[in-house]
């Protein structure tokens, strides 16, 4: 299964994706080579390795963390942000998409995901000032060997990076999540909404703004037992199919626990207040449809910008199949054109 999640962008040939615009001569700078090591990427491509030395956002259900209880002390690793940061031109660019990918916390990796990331960032390009978005796709440990508390851990502190490190301003980034990595983008922006509530409060002294906004490409969002379209779309569903059900859904219950835990660990189930706005893309016959559905909702009723797009007789994460399919097209550009708008 880990293998399968990481061919991306093998299966994807660079030839075959949706048609950008021109970006004007600023951006079409192509003196900076990556020298073949990543095939099909045109960008120059960094390996990033940073040891963080602070931490901001608090993050957990593992151990409940909370602002007024000690931070945990953290391990060297465990404060070394690592990933790919794809850059299209000779200079950096001012907007930054933040690609999470996805594989049910069980697989995925930053390289596989270069191909399509990179393309979508140009065509987030293809807007007023053409300038081409560059792409950061940070690492975040895996279950089982890790808990999901450590990829959200992860994850938030490569945002911090982002911001601190790389001195991208938080109105400049868009996070994107694919499928967990959906999840991972709604529990990030949790992650740092009671961050900002806890500094207003005066519990803490210091917080990480918000990004401009969240993209969720056919979110998984639910860690409960499954019900409705997550038991009955199995059946035809392409890429979450019986076999992928049965192999995948049982590590929840033994990383997370009881029902109490997997509630609490929902991003679905938690608070939206203070959110910035959100792009869903989900199909109505995917088995991550109804918890989608039910996200949108409770997001909108705490009062966050929603915006969500329906394709119909679609698999799940089908956007990442735009090579291909004319409905993965026209969902890309559907986020696409949601990114240059906000």
């Amino acid at each position: 299964m880990r293998f399968s999640l990481s061919q991306l962008h093998v299966c994807h040939p660079p030839t075959a994706y949706p048609k950008w615009d021109d970006a004007p001569s600023k951006s079409k700078c192509t003196d900076i080579m990556n020298n073949g090591d990543y095939h099909g990427v045109r960008g120059h491509v960094h390996e990033i390795y940073h040891e963080m030395t602070n931490r901001i956002t608090s993050t957990g259900t593992k151990t409940f963390n909370d602002p007024m209880v000690p931070k945990l002390k953290l391990t060297r690793s465990e404060m070394t942000v690592t990933g790919l940061y794809l850059q299209h031109s000779s200079r950096p660019s001012e907007k930054v998409i933040f690609w999470i990918y996805g594989g049910a916390f069980l697989a995925g990796d930053s390289r596989g995901n270069l191909g399509i990331a990179e393309k979508m960032g140009m065509l987030c390009g293809a807007d007023r000032d053409g300038e081409m978005r560059d792409i950061f796709i940070p690492d975040y440990r895996l279950v089982p060997e890790y808990h999901l508390d450590d990829a959200v851990h992860d994850v938030t502190l490569a945002y911090e990076y982002l911001i601190y490190e790389r001195g991208i301003l938080p109105e400049n980034v868009t996070l994107l999540g694919i499928s967990s990595g959906g999840g991972l983008v709604v529990l990030v922006l949790q992650a740092l909404a009671k961050s900002r509530r806890a500094y207003e409060d005066g519990k803490i002294g210091s917080y990480v703004p918000m990004p401009a906004g969240g993209v969720l490409m056919c979110p998984f969002v639910d860690y409960t037992e499954p019900k409705g379209s997550m038991r009955e779309y199995i059946k035809h569903d392409l890429i979450v199919n019986q076999a992928v059900y049965e192999e995948g859904i049982p590590y929840l219950e033994k990383v997370l626990g009881c029902h109490e835990n997997r509630v609490r660990a929902s991003p679905c189930y938690c608070d939206f207040y203070g959110l910035p706005p959100l792009c869903i893309c989900v199909s109505q016959h995917e088995i991550v449809y109804d918890q989608t559905m039910l996200l949108a909702k409770r997001a909108e009723d705490h009062g966050v910008d929603v915006t969500v797009g329906v394709w119909k007789y679609m698999c799940h994460v089908f956007p990442m199949l735009c090579a291909f399919i004319p409905e993965g097209r026209a969902s890309f550009k559907f986020m696409c054109d949601w990114i240059k708008d906000h």
